[in-house]
């Protein structure tokens, strides 16, 4: 098989995936967020948060309580809020997704696993 066959079969596999239900409802969840101001403002405000006490962390600066605290609070308005959890759910099918994807190809490759092209479960891949 040529490289181009083999970019051609990855163009198609890409294709299919954006296809995709996990990627269906990622799109319209994150549609929903831009859509949902203090949904959107309060996930801004985490990763801004996040961000600076990584960036602290890796300047080797001491993190204070009131900080941690601060980055928990976020994190259960975040759980708390349904817009983010329901993204955070449908994020986590399209990881599992690509995840399946990877193994089955990592097989492919390595001719040593039981993936079978007709089924998820023949890799223990958990598609759904």
């Amino acid at each position: 098989m040529t490289t181009e066959e083999i970019i051609r079969l990855a163009f198609e596999l890409g294709t299919a995936v954006s296809e995709s239900d996990e990627v269906d409802r990622l799109k319209a969840l994150q549609m929903k967020l831009a859509q949902d101001r203090s949904a959107y403002d309060l996930l801004i405000k985490y990763q801004d948060a996040k961000s600076q006490l990584e960036h602290k962390f890796q300047d080797g600066l001491l993190v204070t309580k009131a900080e941690e605290d601060h980055i928990n609070i976020l994190e259960q308005q975040l759980i708390a809020n349904s817009i983010i959890n329901e993204l955070i759910q449908a994020q986590e099918k399209f990881d599992n997704l690509m995840q399946a994807v990877y193994f089955a190809m990592n097989q492919a490759i390595s001719g040593t696993g039981s993936c079978s092209p007709d089924s998820c479960d023949s890799c223990g891949g958990g598609c759904s």
